[in-house]
C-alpha cells in the first residue's frame, strides 16, 4: 500500500474540514433538511451513523430524472452499475472497485441488492423501475453484519413510499424525443380506521436511439411496473405492512455497437428479431411489534419470482456467429426474525436470517455460421441448461455502546452457513465429428461457514461533529461457473471458485458547519482483500470463442476516498458535490489461460482491474425564484465525471498462448462527462408542476460497456452509453 498517497488524502480532509469551520455566517431562518436513513435496521440522522453513506431522497431523485436503478450510479462517487447484456439483461454493481460483471444466469455480485428490506439476490432482477421512492441509500464498505449475505463491496438499499392517513394524490405525464412517453400515477389515504392503503404505477415505453440498418428498425422499449402496499395499524405497538409489486419489460433487446462502427448508434444486424421479456412478481410482509418500551420485533418474510427470456445478437453482423437465447426462472424466499432493544446507553439488535433460492436455466448459442472445420464443417446450434439451489442461513447481532459521553463502541458479528447444490450440462452436437468432447453433464455441491462483523468507535467532540473508525470483515460465499462454455474438456477442473474475504479499515468524518447550512462527509478506506472473484473472457483455443469463468486473485492492493458535501448557502439554493477516489490493482492474480493440451496461467500482478475508474465526481445545482401568487421557477443543474475505466482485465493475444498475454487499451472508455439540466414552475398551491429537461446535454458518445471479441470478428463489442435526450413533465397533485 502506498501510505504516502492516503497521507496526503488524510491531510486534503483535514485542511477542508479546517478551511470550512473557520468560516462564519450570520444566524439564518433556514437550516439542511435532515435525512433519515434506516442503514442499521433502525430510523437515524445520515450524520449520526459511522458508515460512508450516499443517500437521496425521493424528490432529489425524481428532479435529476432518475428512470431506474442503473441510474443511480452516475450521481454517486465510487459507484458503477452496469449491464454487460444491455439494458434489462444482468445488473453489476461496483463500490470502491467491488464487485462482479459476470453475465451467467447463477450468480450474484458482491454489492446487496434491497427493496424494502427484501432481499433481491438474482441478479437478473436488480434492474428496478424506480417511481414513488422515499429515498435510495448506497453503503459503501462490507455489511456483513446486519446484511451479510453478498456484501462485501456495500449495499444498495431501496425505500419506497409507504401508505398515509391523509388523502393524497398525484399524475404525471412525461414526454421526450426518440419517442418517449411515461405515465406515472399515485394514490394514498386511510381505508378504514387501521389500515391505509397506496397504489403506485409507472409505464414508459421508448422507440429508440438504436438503428439496424438492415431493415431500418429501432430498439423499442416498454416497461410497466406497479406496487400495492397496505400497512394495518390495529393498536399502537403493532404495525403490519402488506406489499404486492410487478414489473414487466416487454421490449427489443439492445443491438451492440463494434469499435468499427462509421455511427455510434447503427449497425448492420440482418432482419432477426431480438426480444427480452422480464416478469417480476413478489410480495413481503413486515411485522413490527413493541413488546415493551425498550425491545421491538420485526419479522420480515418475502418471497419474489422472476420469469425472463432475451435473444441478443452476440457478434453485431447479420451472420450467425454468435447469438444467444437465454432463458431464466427464479424463485426466492427469505425470513428475517430480530429484535431490537434500547437503554440508557445500550442500543443492541440481534436476529435469524434464512434464504432459499431456486435457479432453473438455459441457453441457446447458434453459431450456424461459425467455421469449425474450415469450408468443410460449422459449429452450429449448442445448448446448455442448468439448475441450482442455494440456501443461507445466519444468526447476527450488534451492539452500540456509549462508554463515555463523547464516545460510542459498536461491535457486530454474524455466522453464516452457505448451501449451494448446481447441476449443468451442455451440448455441442457438431464437436462429435471433431477428436472434441461434443456433451458433458457436470454436478456438484458446496457447503461454506464464515464469520464476518464489525468493531466501531465513534467520536463526538461536538454536537455537529463525529469521527469515527472502523474495522469490518465481509465474506461472499463460493459458486460456481454456469455460463455459455465450448472447452468442455477443461470446464470440470475450473467450474467452482471459491469464498472471497474482505477486510475493511476506515477513518471518517461527519461534520455539520456553517449554522446547520452546510454537511461535510468524508471517508478514508483501506482494503485487505483477499481471495477476490473475478470476472474473466478468455479464447478457447479450439474455437476462439470466449470462455467467461469467475475464478479467484489471490489479493487485491485497494484504497481510496469518499467525500460529499451539502451546503445551502442561501434559502432558494442548494449545492451537492461528491467526489471518490479508489486505488486497485492486482496484488497477487495468476489467470487461468486454457489451451490445446489443457491449461495455463497469466502473471496479472500489477494491473488495474475492470470496471474501476479512478477518479468520479458528481454535482448538482438547485435555485428556486419565487414569483409571489404565481408560485415558483426553480432550476437545476447535475453532473458526472468518470475518469478512464477498463472493461477487461486484459487478454491473450493469440489463443491458447498465456505468454502473448495483454491489456487491450482499447477495450475501456476514456474519461468523460455527463450533464442534465431541469426547469419548472410550480403554481402557488404546489400543485401543478411543468418542467422542461435534458439529459447529456452535451450529446457525449461513451461506452457503458465493452467485451473483447478481436479475435472472433475483428473488432470489440459495445453497449452504448444513451445519447442526448430531452423532453417535458407535467405533474398534479390532488
Amino acid at each position: 500500500m502506498q501510505f504516502r498517497s492516503c497521507h496526503q488524502l488524510a491531510a486534503a480532509i483535514a485542511l477542508a474540514t479546517a478551511s470550512q469551520a473557520t468560516l462564519t455566517q450570520a444566524d439564518s431562518a433556514f437550516t439542511l433538511e435532515e435525512i433519515v436513513i434506516t442503514a442499521q435496521k433502525r430510523e437515524q440522522s445520515l450524520q449520526e451513523v459511522g458508515i460512508a453513506i450516499s443517500a437521496f431522497d425521493g424528490e432529489t431523485m425524481e428532479a435529476m430524472g432518475v428512470v431506474n436503478s442503473n441510474e443511480v450510479a452516475a450521481k454517486t462517487p465510487n459507484l458503477n452499475i452496469m449491464s454487460p447484456a444491455g439494458e434489462g439483461g444482468v445488473v453489476s454493481v461496483f463500490i470502491r472497485g467491488i464487485g462482479l460483471n459476470d453475465f451467467a444466469l447463477n450468480n450474484t455480485g458482491p454489492v446487496g441488492f434491497y427493496i424494502d428490506e427484501a432481499s433481491i439476490g438474482s441478479s437478473n432482477g436488480q434492474l428496478t423501475t424506480l417511481f414513488d421512492i422515499e429515498r435510495v441509500e448506497i453503503l459503501k464498505g462490507p455489511q456483513g453484519t446486519l446484511f451479510g449475505r453478498n456484501t462485501t463491496g456495500g449495499a444498495l438499499n431501496i425505500v419506497s413510499n409507504k401508505p398515509t392517513e391523509e388523502f393524497e394524490a398525484s399524475l404525471k405525464l412525461s414526454a421526450g424525443n426518440y419517442g418517449y412517453t411515461k405515465l406515472e400515477s399515485m394514490v394514498s389515504g386511510s381505508l378504514t380506521e387501521t389500515l391505509n392503503g397506496r397504489l403506485a404505477l409507472v409505464g414508459y415505453e421508448s422507440d429508440g436511439y438504436i438503428e439496424n440498418l438492415s431493415n431500418g428498425d429501432r430498439v423499442e422499449k416498454q416497461n410497466f411496473a406497479g406496487r400495492a402496499l397496505l400497512n394495518y395499524l390495529p393498536t399502537d405497538d403493532l404495525s403490519v405492512l402488506f406489499n404486492l409489486h410487478a414489473s414487466r419489460n416487454d421490449s427489443d433487446s439492445d443491438l451492440y455497437g463494434t469499435t468499427l462502427d462509421s455511427d455510434f448508434y447503427e449497425g448492420v444486424h440482418g432482419d432477426k428479431e431480438y426480444r427480452i421479456n422480464t416478469d417480476t412478481k413478489g410480495v413481503s410482509v413486515n411485522v413490527s411489534y413493541d413488546l415493551n418500551d425498550q425491545i421491538s420485533l420485526t419479522s420480515i418474510t418475502a418471497y419474489d419470482d422472476l420469469d425472463k427470456r432475451q435473444g441478443e445478437d452476440g457478434d453485431m453482423t447479420p451472420l450467425a456467429l454468435v447469438e444467444f437465447v437465454y432463458s431464466v426462472d427464479t424463485h426466492t424466499f427469505t425470513q428475517e426474525l430480530r429484535l431490537n432493544g434500547d437503554t440508557d446507553q445500550l442500543h443492541w439488535i440481534a436476529g435469524l436470517y434464512y434464504l432459499s433460492e431456486t435457479i432453473n436455466w438455459d441457453v441457446e448459442v447458434d453459431n450456424a455460421d461459425l467455421p469449425l472445420i474450415p469450408g468443410l464443417l460449422n459449429l452450429g446450434t449448442s445448448r446448455s441448461e442448468g439448475h441450482q439451489q442455494l440456501t443461507t442461513q445466519a444468526l447476527f447481532g450488534q451492539m452500540e455502546y456509549e462508554l463515555a459521553e463523547s464516545w460510542v463502541l459498536t461491535v457486530g458479528a454474524r455466522y453464516t452457513q452457505l448451501e449451494v447444490d448446481f447441476d449443468y450440462a451442455t451440448d455441442v452436437p457438431n464437436f462429435a465429428f471433431t477428436p472434441l468432447l461434443a456433451s458433458m453433464s457436470y454436478s456438484d455441491d458446496l457447503r461454506n461457514e464464515e464469520f464476518s462483523g464489525k468493531v466501531a468507535l465513534n467520536f463526538y467532540p461536538n454536537e455537529d461533529h463525529m469521527l469515527y473508525g472502523s474495522i469490518t470483515r465481509g465474506f461472499k460465499g463460493g459458486g460456481f461457473n454456469g455460463g455459455v462454455v465450448t472447452d468442455l474438456a477443461n470446464y470440470p477442473a475450473n467450474a467452482e471458485y471459491d469464498p472471497e474475504i474482505l477486510t475493511a479499515y476506515e477513518l471518517g468524518i461527519k461534520s455539520t458547519l456553517l449554522d446547520d447550512t452546510m454537511q461535510l462527509n468524508a471517508a478514508l478506506f483501506y482494503y485487505d482483500y483477499q481471495d477476490a472473484q473475478v470476472f474473466n473472457s478468455i479464447g478457447d483455443p479450439n474455437t476462439g470463442l470466449p470462455q467467461n469463468q469467475i475464478e479467484n486473485a489471490e489479493s487485491l492492493e485497494l484504497y481510496g476516498l469518499d467525500m460529499d458535501v451539502t451546503w445551502q448557502p442561501l434559502e432558494a439554493l442548494f449545492i451537492q458535490v461528491g467526489l471518490g477516489y479508489t486505488h486497485s490493482e492486482f496484488d497477487e492474480f495468476d489467470l487461468t489461460v486454457p489451451t490445446a493440451t489443457g491449461v495455463a496461467t497469466a502473471d496479472l500482478n500489477g494491473v488495474t482491474p475492470q470496471n474501476t475508474p479512478e477518479w468520479s465526481a458528481n454535482l448538482l445545482a438547485h435555485y428556486t425564484w419565487s414569483l409571489g401568487d404565481n408560485g415558483s421557477l426553480s432550476a437545476q443543474v447535475d453532473g458526472s465525471y468518470q475518469s478512464e475505466v477498463y472493461y477487461s482485465n486484459g487478454t491473450v493475444a493469440v489463443v491458447g498462448d498465456p505468454t502473448s498475454y495483454t491489456r487491450n487499451k482499447e477495450l475501456g472508455q476514456d474519461s468523460y462527462s455527463l450533464w442534465n439540466a431541469r426547469l419548472s414552475w410550480t403554481d402557488s398551491s404546489e400543485q401543478l408542476e411543468l418542467a422542461l429537461w435534458g439529459k447529456n446535454l452535451a450529446d457525449k458518445e461513451y461506452a457503458a460497456y465493452m467485451f473483447e471479441l478481436t479475435d472472433l470478428i475483428g473488432a470489440d463489442q459495445v453497449m452504448r452509453g444513451v445519447p442526448r435526450t430531452y423532453g417535458v413533465d407535467i405533474k398534479y397533485a390532488f
